[in-house]
């Protein structure tokens, strides 16, 4: 039988079931005997059938395909995600389109542009660092990890994020614990949500025990940066004796410059960054970190799209944007979704 003229009504009659039990086989929706189950995917796989999944949301109105948008796939953070959303998604019966937006916003409104015109039923998106206001699309949208820049309230979107505020104020105070007197934070100058709110927890820290705040100005997230500023600082400024990064990937910039310096971590210096990633197990000198949630960050941002996507599609985007939404935690009125991190500290 041709490629072309394959339907589910051949697949039923090759399989020798009715047709739906094929259609149950194909959406997931109903229950079917494993050997049943196997013997028809075979049946399609042997003659290329493809389910025309755009074709039944235009049937249905409920599409079946995410889209998931990043600010930069090379990051582990945001790769960590994205890996774990697909998954989630594509054992629900849901393809996925994962598009990097290399932190360009004309390229994220290209993304989004381009997701609309492939009728995707929802996004999970990660923003951009940029100031431009966000413009709102009518595809359910949660976004994860930073707030979008569009309005002056969160009663208009969906935001699932781990307490940076917390995790800045945690990892700043337990280099006061450890003795440090003189923190300084390293941080991007175009900040966005995230590094803003480690900031502010840093700041809180320091100021509790009477300390100064002072901030290093990074032009982007990036160790060459952090290890150029960190050279000509540490040159000339003996008095420092405990840093905060507000990425790891800043904090290895910071720990090249102090071992070119030999300046010793961290018993002359300490040194915490964020996120836990590969990068602060496999540095020559291991580092202190502050550990997100991903994959519970990912599976709640999953958990609030699913019941979009579950809506009547007239309902599905006001049901996110007022947040209503059942937890394991609780109903929440408002729709921002604070998680707690883990400090990671045997190294200071």
């Amino acid at each position: 039988m041709s490629k072309k003229s394959i339907s589910i009504k051949d697949i039923a009659k090759l399989a020798g079931v009715s047709i739906a039990t094929v259609s149950r086989v194909i959406n997931r929706n109903g229950k079917v005997a494993p050997e049943t189950e196997k013997k028809i995917l075979q049946v399609m796989e042997e003659n290329h059938y493809v389910p025309n999944l755009l074709a039944k949301g235009f049937r249905t109105q409920k599409f079946t395909t995410i889209g998931i948008i990043v600010p930069d796939i090379s990051i582990e953070f945001f790769s960590k995600i994205a890996k774990k959303v697909q998954t989630i998604f594509f054992e629900r019966g849901y393809a996925t389109i994962i598009c990097n937006t290399n932190e360009d916003y004309k390229m994220e409104r290209q993304c989004i542009n381009m997701l609309q015109a492939q009728h995707v039923g929802g996004i999970i998106h990660i923003v951009s660092a940029t100031t431009e206001k966000e413009k709102k699309t009518s595809i359910p949208t949660v976004y994860i990890d930073r707030e979008p820049a569009y309005g002056n309230t969160k009663k208009d979107m969906v935001l699932i994020e781990s307490d940076n505020v917390s995790g800045g104020y945690q990892a700043t105070n337990e280099m006061i614990k450890k003795g440090c007197k003189n923190i300084i934070c390293f941080c991007p100058k175009d900040k966005g949500s995230t590094h803003i709110k480690r900031w502010e927890g840093y700041c809180k820290a320091m100021e509790e025990t009477g300390g100064k705040p002072r901030l290093v100005s990074l032009d982007n997230v990036s160790e060459v940066d952090a290890y150029e500023k960190a050279i000509k600082l540490f040159g000339k400024d003996k008095e420092i004796d405990g840093v905060f990064a507000t990425t790891d990937l800043i904090a290895i910039g910071v720990l090249k410059a102090l071992k070119e310096l030999k300046i010793k971590v961290p018993s002359q210096v300490k040194v915490f960054g964020y996120d836990n990633s590969l990068l602060s197990e496999i540095a020559t000198t291991p580092i202190a970190t502050v550990e997100q949630p991903i994959e519970l960050m990912s599976e709640k941002a999953a958990e609030m799209l699913q019941y979009a996507l579950n809506s009547n599609p007239s309902d599905a985007f006001a049901c996110l944007t007022l947040g209503k939404m059942c937890h394991d935690i609780g109903k929440h009125e408002n729709v921002a979704l604070f998680l707690e991190q883990a400090i990671k500290c045997d190294s200071i």
